[in-house]
């Protein structure tokens, strides 16, 4: 019985374990037409432009694939990562609700453009943790060109 108890417990530690994703680090997938994509990387912006409203009240999370070089303008990829790097960028208005999401794949990009209301997308916060880190998913999107879905775990300082 005692056995038992150690094993449960050792378990149950090493799985709140994995739900920890480190500062500026994601844990995750984008799938595009059944191709996976690990996502390993997190970067947060805060007062980013919400096209809708036209105030700077948005934050942006980008979740990639590969790390972005130092010093990039984090404001300039929301619309495109660099060549090379696949991901998922996704704003949030100061509700925490998606109001944008845009996906880069080795074959394009595909912009969803900026909304309200849609229940294709979701962000869960996780609290305790420092900068802003949660959930973000989306059911099975279909567009025109390709077919996407996406889940990460991630936690990132906002800059």
């Amino acid at each position: 019985m005692r056995r038992a108890a150690i094993t449960m417990l050792a378990l149950f530690l090493a799985a709140g374990s994995a739900l920890a994703v480190d500062l500026g680090r994601a844990e995750g997938t984008l799938v595009i037409d059944g191709t996976r994509f690990d996502i390993a990387y997190a970067y947060v912006v805060g007062h980013h432009k919400n096209q809708l409203t036209n105030r700077n009240d948005n934050t942006l999370i980008i979740l990639t694939d590969k790390p972005l070089a130092d010093g990039a303008n984090l404001h300039d990829f929301e619309a495109s990562l660099p060549d090379g790097v696949n991901g998922v960028m996704v704003c949030l208005d100061r509700d925490r609700r998606v109001t944008h999401v845009a996906v880069q794949h080795p074959s394009g990009m595909y912009d969803g453009g900026f909304f309200e209301g849609v229940e294709s997308y979701e962000f869960k916060p996780r609290k305790g943790e420092e900068g802003l880190a949660g959930t973000v998913t989306s059911r099975r999107v279909k567009t025109n060109t390709m077919t996407f879905s996406y889940d990460v775990a991630f936690a990132a300082a906002v800059k």
